[in-house]
This record gives structure tokens, sequence and C-alpha cells, in this order.
């Protein structure tokens, strides 16, 4: 992935603006990864999407990541610290790119794909957990034979879905990221989610927030413009701030 410059990174954040959380995620993914086509993006898996936002989000802001969770016990916020290569679940070369797989459980034979960022965007705001995961698996699970007779995922039994909830865990690691967490004022412990879409959206706004604000100052000060303002190195664009006395 080239590096964007500050004009570039601008406009990525304006046009997410509007956008929701999955759609953001979707253009910070062709920020990493240019030359692919919009539907590769979509089709990918959760996992490999993470990964790859998780590498983009290093090349924009740096190895480590800084966030923050509340206590479900007693509220307190608190603040954890991680690198991005601690999030980073080592590939089994094997299944690094493995979107589609088959899988034998109690005489059912299921073909079925990973969930992707399309997958997910249709199963949100369903409040009932297992009604979601079966709506989920309908959409990923592309055809069911037991004893030659094409079956639905309604007829499937809990054992089934139990046992191939585990295999796209299995195969797609990289999905669900949870940190495990003390609140240093009750002592309550948890895992919480990670949610690399979420924090590096968060951090581009701020960094986007902070830039127009910048521009704002040197432009009033010194009359230069947005491009020849974004133009100068960070570093130029600071000490000019500083003798503006700002």
């Amino acid at each position: 992935m080239r590096s964007l410059n500050a004009m570039e990174l601008l406009t990525v954040w304006e046009q997410g603006l509007s956008q929701p959380l999955l759609q953001r995620a979707l253009i910070l993914l062709a920020v990493a990864l240019p030359e692919s086509e919009p539907e590769e993006l979509t089709g990918m898996s959760i996992g490999r999407r993470d990964r790859h936002l998780l590498r983009l989000r290093e090349r924009l802001f740096g190895p480590q990541l800084v966030n923050t969770s509340v206590c479900p016990a007693c509220s307190e916020r608190i603040e954890w610290v991680n690198r991005v290569s601690d999030l980073l679940i080592p590939q089994d070369v094997n299944q690094a790119n493995t979107d589609r797989f088959t899988i034998d459980v109690d005489e059912y034979k299921l073909c079925v794909r990973l969930p992707n960022s399309l997958d997910i965007a249709a199963v949100i705001g369903n409040p009932e957990t297992e009604s979601a995961q079966r709506q989920l698996l309908t959409r990923c699970v592309l055809n069911i034979e037991r004893f030659g007779e094409c079956l639905t995922v309604e007829r499937l039994p809990d054992s089934v879905i139990d046992a191939l909830i585990q295999q796209i865990e299995l195969l797609d690691p990289q999905a669900e990221i949870r940190i495990g967490l003390k609140c240093p004022a009750c002592e309550y412990s948890w895992d919480a989610l990670f949610d690399i879409a979420g924090l590096l959206w968060s951090e581009l706004n701020d960094w986007a927030e902070h830039m127009l604000q910048t521009v704002h100052r040197l432009a009033s000060g010194y009359g230069w413009s947005e491009r020849d303002i974004l133009e100068l190195s960070p570093v130029r664009r600071q000490l000019y701030l500083g003798m503006l006395g700002t």
C-alpha cells in the first residue's frame, strides 16, 4: 500500500462521514487495497478484512493502539494499550485465503462460505442473538445434503449449527478479537470485543478534525490555500503554528 498524503486522507474521511460503520470499513479497506475491485472487498471474510485494516492502521498512525472500555459492573471507564502485532493472529498458510469450505457433521454435508461485510450488514439490528445467527448462516450456507436430500438451515439441529459456528471461528479467527480486561476500581474481569473498524474510523475522524483546525489557523494567519497547507510536512505545519502563537 502506498502512503497517502494529507489531502487524500481528508478525502477518504469526507467520503465516509455520512456512511454507516460497515460502509466506512469498506472505504478504509479500499485504501488498504487500492488494486482490488469493489466486489472483492465486499466479498472478503470479516477476518481477512480486519487483518488488512489493522495493517492500514499501523501505516497511518503507528504500531501502538490506545482504546477505552466501560466496566460492565461499575461503569468505570478504563484505557488499555496494545500493539497492532499483538492483535494479528498468525495465519495458517493453507487457510489464509480460504473463504469457502465443506464440513461433515452427523451425516450432514454442508458447503459454506465465511461471513463477509454484506452478511453482517444484513443481520445488524436483529435483537435476538439466536435469530441473527440463523439469519447469518442462511446467507453463508451454500448447500446442505443428508442422504442425498437437499435441506435448508432451518432444518439443521442445534448440534450441527454449533459445529458449523466453531468451524467458521476456526477458519476466520481474526473476525472476533477479544481483549481480557480487569477494572482497577472494582476488580471485575471481562472480555471486551475489539473493533478495528470503529477504532480506526474514530482515530481518522480525530485526525481530520485536528487537521481542519490547523488549516483554518494557518489560512487565517498567512492567507495560504488549503492545498498549500496540506502539502507542507507535519513538522513545518507545526512550526508555522508555533510562530502564530497557537
